[in-house]
């Protein structure tokens, strides 16, 4: 499961983990693999977004964050 960053117009950060990103509609989702299926960790409408970026941690120990650029959903 990877750890995304979530930078919100207002300033507010959030961090969290999720197995993967999409947009979905007017929202960018993050989800989660329960049974077989998606489930949703946290919905955010892409209007109050700014940047998304997933942790990264190099062979040598060090952490990187890169940017997203969220796929739109096949669902």
């Amino acid at each position: 499961m990877s750890v995304y960053r979530v930078m919100m117009y207002s300033g507010f950060q959030r961090t969290l983990t999720a197995d993967r990103v999409v947009v979905n509609g007017d929202n960018i989702c993050f989800e989660r693999s329960r049974n077989g299926s998606w489930v949703a960790a946290l919905q955010l409408p892409t209007q109050l977004v700014t940047r998304v970026r997933r942790r990264c941690v190099r062979p040598d120990g060090t952490v990187m964050w890169s940017v997203e650029d969220p796929e739109p959903s096949t669902y």
